[in-house]
């Protein structure tokens, strides 16, 4: 099966700003792909164009392994998405605002009912949109764009301005999706957030690559330190270097990156050995949410 979406050496400018630079990515099927940078990193720009609203300057977009440029129409049919905000009538019911989506698209009535079951929302069908939740109005997005039956589903930024309730009921909606048969594409500035239910992630910043694969892939490459608290830092790093580690200071704290030259225990005895009393030692790693930070710094 080929990937849903492929994008190889893309790049796009604004004039002389350079907006997205030599990207590279591959969505596997059936994966929840989380598309993270911080804001004014080129992930809009990169969704426009995956979505045909723009073209790169250089370099290629695929969709299902065809090529965009040349077969948009038929390859946008096989996609439903959400950018932001979904465009809903709060003056109809949800089944309403469906049902005007619906006749647009010429789909079959039936889609509605799945729609609403597939996003929990059959039992407020019937109720104006006004008196939604944030939450439920934006799973009604979601619903608009399932309507269609899309093999693709791409979502920016879905949890905007939501509270705690309605970020969980989009987050479960959007871990669930794979299990239809649908990729899910979610671009979010919020690591913590999308780590709950990516299976595969891209970071990137400036509009380029900073990292992409598994969220496991992810967690191995942020490496946990030797953290030392000393009452004398300075001897204590020259110590440590004279012994092949790499450290950083920070105060009275030593920073030891992982570079496999000392275990701990050889750590402390140097120390302790040079008369450097060691108030503190241990292995501690960064939360994925620093090293994201970085990653994009």
């Amino acid at each position: 099966m080929s990937d849903p979406i492929r994008v190889d050496d893309v790049w796009k400018s604004y004039g002389s700003t350079a907006a997205v630079r030599g990207l590279s990515l591959s969505v596997p099927p059936h994966s929840v792909y989380g598309f993270l940078g911080p804001n004014g990193a080129g992930k809009s720009t990169t969704i426009r164009m995956v979505l045909g609203l723009q073209r790169p300057n250089r370099g290629a977009i695929s969709l299902f392994g065809r090529p965009l440029a040349a077969e948009r129409v038929a390859l946008l049919r096989r996609i439903g998405s959400l950018v932001e905000s979904p465009s809903l009538y709060l003056h109809l019911t949800g089944r309403e605002n469906l049902e005007v989506h619906r006749r647009l698209l010429g789909a079959p009535r039936r889609v509605i009912d799945e729609a609403l079951a597939t996003v929990d929302l059959t039992s407020v069908g019937g109720r104006l949109v006004r008196h939604y939740s944030s939450g439920m109005k934006q799973r009604l997005g979601i619903a608009q764009a399932l309507l269609g039956k899309p093999e693709l589903l791409v979502l920016d930024e879905p949890t905007n301005g939501l509270d705690p309730a309605g970020i969980h009921e989009v987050r479960t909606l959007v871990r669930d999706l794979p299990k239809s048969g649908v990729t899910v594409f979610l671009s979010s500035h919020l690591l913590a957030e999308v780590e709950q239910v990516a299976t595969h992630l891209a970071i990137i910043s400036q509009g380029q690559l900073k990292f992409e694969g598994t969220r496991e892939e992810l967690q191995a490459r942020n490496r946990q330190m030797i953290v030392v608290e000393v009452d004398q830092p300075e001897r204590a790093q020259a110590v440590l270097t004279g012994m092949g580690c790499t450290v950083t200071r920070e105060g009275r704290r030593i920073l030891i990156a992982p570079d496999g030259v000392r275990e701990a225990a050889q750590i402390n005895a140097a120390l302790v050995q040079a008369g450097i009393a060691v108030s503190h030692l241990a292995a501690e790693r960064n939360t994925l949410e620093d090293f994201f930070l970085e990653l994009t710094r």
